[in-house]
């Protein structure tokens, strides 16, 4: 058991940072969202929907980070590698958030 809990706690701690920051981004972008609808009467994303989707984008970039080609210029410049890194996890948020809007689509669809 100490072995999970220790694993536990060190996925706990790698995700933390990632988390932090997309917990604040996408808080910021949902507030300007409510400014910009305000009196419009369309229903925006609450707190809780905007926190949910800040875990599992951070987990999504925790999961990139593991692929075996993320660390491809090693040797370049330092902005080969970040727009490399901006890619991979762009490309990564996509396809989960894709893989959001079907899993969606299937409930609303009943089969």
């Amino acid at each position: 058991m100490s072995k999970l809990s220790e694993k536990l706690k060190e996925e706990f701690h790698a995700l933390l940072p990632p988390a932090i920051f997309f917990f604040v981004a996408l808080h910021l972008v949902a507030f300007v969202r409510v400014l910009m609808l305000k009196g419009t009467g369309i229903a925006v994303g609450t707190s809780a929907s905007v926190t949910l989707a800040a875990l599992i984008i951070a987990k999504a970039v925790l999961i990139a980070d593991l692929l075996p080609f993320i660390n491809r210029y090693p040797h370049k410049p330092l902005v080969y590698n970040v727009a490399w890194k901006t890619t991979i996890y762009f490309l990564v948020a996509a396809c989960v958030h894709y893989l959001e809007r079907l899993v969606d689509y299937w409930r609303e669809s009943g089969g």
